[in-house]
């Protein structure tokens, strides 16, 4: 006994012969140990599956589409080497595959599972111990409700209800964590799909406006050097909108990582500190400093301490008046950087500052709002700061201001920080300023129309001003109390409000306009980036007179506004005539989803002055400009057409999913041929396009329109670099039944990208081959999934691509194929 003691043990020997059932993984998954109880439970032998995938060794039952184990243990072994924690699984039904002496085939097998990840001393995983218990006989057991003697009948009964419920309830739970998950997925990638899309067409804004405005010896008057600085400030706002959408999908993703460098704490925030200097001096505003010396360099990721300190700043300044102040202090004691971002602001009531962190909350209601924002900069700088193992803390009182403190463990740095590492957020950050606009002075006693422009961005405001004011008589309010002020006072002809304003919003200012007698006869002109139903019906119950979407463009707004000025004229020489005059509606049924309208606000205001400011310049002084000026405004141009594309095909989008639907029974060959000609009038192409005879269904014919246009224009796109392009309509059996068809023998596609194929934003070719947004085989896949339909594709590089879909399957409302 003493000389067995003093062997060591074989742990090989006793983990094999352990009776649980253990399974040993490495990180790939790959199974490098496993105990004689798990082969005998699941039918196999060591040597046949040690160094093989664990999936390629145990793959769902192929007799059973329901089947869910191989999708839950991925899940779940992801989860313990994402978490490095223990991951406890519900009962899982996995079928066993028989040995082919036995029979082949697969064995009915219920499961218990527990993955536990091994790390090493570094904190890596180095292994994942999968445990489970063979529960077969117990759940079969369950399910044939087999009697057992030892037990009561009430008491049997009553138990097996409460097993089978907790067998079905933890089922349900890991089904509806999976959709959820998935759900969670979708959305970030979402954001990170809409952002990258967004940055690519602002970058080819950007660069040609900085080359034009560094490029001293293009001669550019005072005014088009102010018109370019607005064009260069709004795509840098936009910019900055966009950072912060991408930064949150890549957070919600888990891909934002923690990379230390060493950092001068006191320097980076001087640097920060001057790109704010423009904002600061237009407001008046002092801000001051408490900073240590610049010898403490302090190892920090740069790019997550910027962000913190770029979104405090800009919360500071945003919300604190004309003339206040701003105090920055920057401390470093026992091992905890502490900055302080203190401000002499409107404050943060103690209801706010309840959901002040929260993503896409601001204290303030959308409608009346009075600035602007995607709602993700408070609570980034607390994500970033809990992702350095940090934390943040607030302090504020109503009117007196707000203090924003960020503690952070940090350690100092031997080494001083590499100054060739240019920061990443000072490219990024907005440089305000507000530019004049040349205006043509005209007197109070012309004949000119009086127009009020109710607007708080002051950069559109003055935009609409130079556009107007060569008919008009233009005054300007930031606000609807203002506005009315000077409605009562002024008495203009035409009110042309936002319907986003703070204090009094454009709704309640038209109600106020109509309701008044003196002033109910002026024509108010909403301007709005909302274009839902319940956002135009507000509007029409205020008794609006018109509405105008943004982006809009300056020839529509300049003749839309004349239109209405010649109404108004007609109305004081024949106020009998007027009254019996009905504006008709020209924009409804539309609904805007994706971003809170407040984002879509804030993206095109200023997308729509780069598209202004740039026309103007081409048109009134191409003259001035040497070929390559006018080449980079050209840029700009389709630029900001392919991005206001893009925003576009973006809310189609989101129309699609939310419009109610409108079913009635048609022949949908009819359908396919009227699209067919409507490419032939708008599109030049020389594709022969077939159309066969369809069949009748019951559905929403626009919808139906929708997926022809995309699909048949999607074909002609891909195969119009063939020599004899075309294109053929028509319905086939398949295995799913019948299902109508789109076929080209174009560019096709490479099918191990399937998966991509219908995704937002997705494309499989380059734009400069095939040009195009990525939404139209998304907005195909949204259509046919509302009537519980299904859509695939089957191509080949280089030899044509066919599309596929059916109608059917249940639904509120009967649809599908008819005979």
């Amino acid at each position: 006994m003493d000389q067995f003691s003093e062997s060591a043990p074989d742990f090989r020997v006793l983990f094999e012969s352990a009776p649980s059932l253990f399974l040993v993984l490495s990180p790939e998954l790959k199974i490098v140990a496993v105990s004689d109880g798990y082969l005998k439970a699941t039918l196999t032998e060591r040597d046949k599956i040690l160094g093989r995938g664990i999936f390629d060794v145990f793959p769902d039952n192929p007799d059973d589409p329901e089947a869910t184990g191989v999708s839950n243990l991925r899940n779940s072994l992801l989860r313990a080497l994402e978490t490095k924690a223990q991951d406890t699984m519900a009962v899982q039904k996995y079928d066993v595959r028989r040995p082919e002496q036995d029979g082949g085939g697969f064995t009915v097998k219920y499961w218990s599972p527990i993955n536990v990840p091994v790390l090493d001393k570094k904190g890596k995983v180095v292994y994942i111990i999968h445990k489970a218990e063979d529960i077969t006989e117990f759940v079969l057991l369950k399910q044939k409700g087999e009697k057992q003697s030892e037990m009561t009948e009430a008491l049997r009964s009553k138990t097996e209800e409460m097993e089978t419920e907790i067998i079905r309830r933890s089922q349900e739970l890991q089904e509806a964590n999976k959709s959820l998950r998935d759900s969670e997925k979708i959305k970030s990638e979402f954001f990170a799909n809409v952002s990258h899309e967004l940055r690519t067409p602002l970058s080819l804004i950007l660069a040609p406006v900085e080359s034009i405005l560094s490029d001293k010896s293009k001669n550019l008057s005072s005014n088009q050097a102010q018109m370019l600085e607005t064009v260069h400030n709004n795509s840098v706002r936009l910019l900055q909108m966009v950072n912060s959408l991408l930064d949150f999908s890549k957070f919600e993703a888990g891909k934002m990582k923690v990379e230390l460098e060493p950092i001068n704490v006191s320097n980076l925030i001087r640097l920060i500190l001057k790109d704010f200097e423009p904002s600061a001096l237009e407001k008046s505003i002092r801000i001051q400093t408490d900073l240590p010396s610049s010898d403490l360099n302090i190892l920090i990721d740069r790019y997550l301490f910027e962000r913190i300190i770029f979104n405090l700043l800009s919360n500071a300044l945003k919300f604190t008046p004309e003339g206040g102040n701003i105090f920055v202090i920057l401390s470093f004691s026992e091992g905890i950087l502490r900055l302080v971002v203190k401000d002499s602001g409107i404050g943060i009531s103690e209801e706010d500052q309840k959901i002040i962190f929260k993503k896409f909350q601001q204290a303030e209601g959308s409608s009346t709002r009075r600035y602007g924002g995607t709602g993700l900069g408070l609570a980034m700088v607390k994500e970033f700061s809990e992702l350095l193992n940090g934390s943040v803390h607030l302090e504020s009182k109503v009117g007196a201001g707000s203090s924003f403190a960020v503690d952070i463990p940090v350690s100092v740095s031997e080494n001083k920080e590499n100054h060739s590492h240019s920061s990443k957020i000072l490219s990024q950050a907005p440089k305000f300023s507000i530019n004049e606009f040349s205006m043509e002075e005209i007197s109070e006693s012309s004949e000119k129309p009086k127009v009020l422009i109710c607007e708080d961005n002051e950069d559109l405001s003055r935009y609409i001003s130079s556009l107007l004011s060569p008919f008009c008589r233009i005054k300007t309010a930031k606000n609807g109390k203002e506005g009315f002020m000077y409605v009562l006072s002024w008495a203009p002809d035409l009110v042309l409000s936002d319907v986003m304003m703070p204090d009094t919003d454009g709704i309640e200012l038209c109600k106020q306009i109509k309701n008044d007698p003196s002033a109910s006869k002026t024509i108010v002109v909403l301007l709005t980036a909302l274009t839902h139903r319940e956002a135009m019906l507000k509007g029409w119950e205020a008794k609006a007179d018109e509405y105008l979407f943004k982006p809009f463009h300056p020839e529509e707004l300049i003749i839309r506004v004349k239109s209405l000025l010649s109404i108004a004229a007609d109305r004081k020489k024949s106020l009998e005539w007027i009254e019996q005059k009905n504006f008709e509606l020209e924009y409804a049924n539309a609904e805007l989803e994706a971003f809170s309208y407040s984002v879509s606000h804030d993206l095109r205001a200023p997308l729509r002055a780069i598209q202004g400011y740039t026309q103007m310049l081409l048109e009134d002084h191409s003259s001035v400009l040497d070929s390559e000026g006018v080449r980079f405004l050209n840029v700009l141009i389709e630029s900001t057409k392919r991005m206001e594309n893009l925003i576009d095909n973006l809310l189609e989008f989101s129309r699609i999913g939310k419009r109610e639907l409108r079913n009635s029974t048609f022949d949908l060959t009819e359908v396919a041929e009227s699209v067919v000609k409507q490419i032939n009038d708008q599109t030049d192409h020389n594709a022969e396009i077939i159309v066969h005879p369809l069949t009748n269904v019951t559905t929403d014919k626009d919808m139906m329109s929708y997926v022809f246009q995309n699909l048949i224009s999607n074909a002609v796109k891909y195969s119009a670099k063939k020599e004899n392009p075309r294109v053929e309509i028509g319905i086939t059996e398949t295995e799913k039944g019948k299902a109508f068809f789109v076929k080209d023998n174009g560019a096709g596609f490479d099918m191990k990208y399937y998966n991509r194929l219908f995704g937002v934003f997705q494309r499989l070719h380059r734009q400069d081959e095939f040009d195009g947004t990525g939404v139209g085989l998304a907005i195909v896949h949204r259509i046919v999934t509302r009537y519980k339909g299904s859509v695939w594709a089957e191509g080949k590089l280089g030899e044509g691509a066919s599309f596929y879909f059916t109608l059917g399957g249940e639904q509120e409302t009967p649809v599908g194929l008819q005979n």
